[in-house]
């Protein structure tokens, strides 16, 4: 019988833990070299041994256990799916059924035959619209974008690219509400070079804020806009998380402006949120532009963009059991959006009261009316300048404050907490944090926040 000396057991331990914190330090380089901050999160999340809360990445796991019962169990695929047989930007029989909702929630006039493209996700539909500007000669590599701050990431890189514009951040107003005016595009616009920007990028609900847009600020916005002869895209995405109990959400597509250049305002939608789908990557693109719609569906000069990120026939197969065909059009969207509503509201308030008990502010706290769709902006910038943040923590955000960014480690690490730091979102001062009470269950989420708080104390 032989044995294993203590000492040999002991350099073995050490010579494995060595190489996994080598290993690791190595996924941690790689991760700074991710660009897209929430992918980063999700990486985070499988390179780390421990349990972790990742509230930064904008995730909907409210409607899984509906999803699970009534379409991905009951998915059953033909031949035909497996064929190349549809059109990339959707197959009308199926764009029938899902114009409904979006007559529904957007505008009675949408067409679903001419108007409404389906792509691989809300970011596909932003890239192929600013192409199909290109195209038209609206706008020309280099033109600038105009972006109320702070916003989605991911519009950079729909954007500036592949398309090569420019993103230029109009600066909400206010440090605690973040109010968008037509003074603050103003003064964007104003201070951007010649030529001035071509394009508006609206996000409503916001995104991080959450907010609704009230009808008469949106129409307001839309004419300053189109006085400067700018087309206009409103990324609608979370149109249905409406977390106070009350629909304050309006439309582009309902607005007086819209009808007075129907062809110069244009929508995004998709799936990815309100229905929990971000992984299917679904997304729709409407406009009523003869150059969106040259683009989108393909002419004898020129070849379909949706081809380049389309509506594959494996994702078809799930959209066709939820929302069912021209023919035989299916209920369960309407009844899963009526469940959805109660469900995020429930999460919502939960959420806030657990951040209120914890003290933790955000922006618009004791405001009842406005909404926070899935997100809470946290703000924690009076942590920022603590003389007890530990200084060797590792950090892998890009371009932000380093002192956002220590303090984001120290949050990821003690409270095992992630969120998203405010400066990826190009926040007006340092210190906010995007936490997303949907990307978890309520329970989950719970934990999370005090966790955070317990960190916080620390400090």
């Amino acid at each position: 019988m032989t044995t294993t000396s203590p000492r040999k057991t002991a350099t073995a331990h050490t010579d494995a833990a060595l190489a996994e914190s080598v290993d690791r330090a190595v996924a941690l380089e790689r991760l700074r070299r991710i660009a897209d901050p929430e992918e980063r999160l999700v990486a985070y999340t499988r390179i780390v041994t421990e349990d972790v809360f990742n509230l930064g990445i904008a995730n909907n796991v409210l409607l899984f256990d509906l999803l699970s019962k009534e379409v991905f169990a009951k998915v059953q695929l033909t031949e035909a799916d497996a064929e190349y047989v549809s059109p990339p930007y959707g197959v009308q029989e199926l764009l029938d059924p899902i114009t409904t909702l979006l007559r529904r929630r957007f505008s009675p006039g949408i067409d679903p035959e001419y108007d409404v493209y389906a792509t691989a996700g809300g970011s596909g539909a932003l890239e192929s619209l600013a192409f199909a500007l290109l195209h038209g000669g609206v706008l020309n590599p280099g033109d600038q974008v105009l972006l109320p701050a702070p916003f989605w990431p991911g519009f950079l890189w729909c954007f500036e690219q592949r398309p090569g514009l420019k993103c230029v951040p109009a600066r909400l107003d206010g440090d605690q509400q973040l109010t968008l005016t037509v003074d603050a595009l103003k003064r964007a616009y104003e201070a951007a070079p010649d030529p001035k920007p071509k394009l508006l990028v609206l996000t409503n609900p916001h995104n991080p804020l959450g907010v609704n847009y009230e009808k008469k600020l949106l129409e307001d916005v839309c004419r300053w806009a189109l006085d400067r002869q700018m087309h206009i895209v409103s990324d609608e995405i979370y149109a249905h998380s409406q977390s106070t109990g009350t629909d304050g959400f309006t439309s582009v597509l309902s607005l007086d402006a819209y009808a007075t250049a129907p062809d110069r305002i244009h929508l995004v939608y998709g799936l990815t949120k309100d229905f929990g789908l971000s992984g299917f990557r679904i997304g729709f693109l409407i406009s009523k532009s003869n150059d969106v719609r040259k683009v989108m569906q393909g002419d004898e000069t020129w070849k379909s963009l949706s081809w380049f990120g389309p509506l594959d026939s494996l994702k078809t197969a799930y959209v066709r059991k939820l929302f069912g065909t021209t023919t035989k059009p299916s209920d369960f969207p309407a009844k899963l959006m009526k469940d959805y509503a109660d469900r995020l509201k429930d999460a919502h308030d939960k959420a806030a009261a657990s951040l209120d008990k914890a003290q933790i502010p955000y922006v618009g706290k004791g405001d009842s009316k406005r909404n926070a769709a899935q997100f809470f902006l946290l703000d924690l910038s009076k942590y920022l300048d603590s003389a007890k943040l530990p200084g060797n923590l590792p950090l892998f955000n890009h371009e932000i404050d380093p002192r956002e960014a220590r303090l984001d480690a120290f949050i990821r690490t003690d409270a095992k907490v992630l969120l998203l730091p405010g400066g990826e979102m190009h926040c007006p001062k340092a210190g906010y944090f995007r936490l997303c009470y949907t990307a978890d269950t309520v329970d989950r989420v719970d934990k999370a926040i005090t966790a955070l708080a317990t960190s916080l104390a620390k400090l």
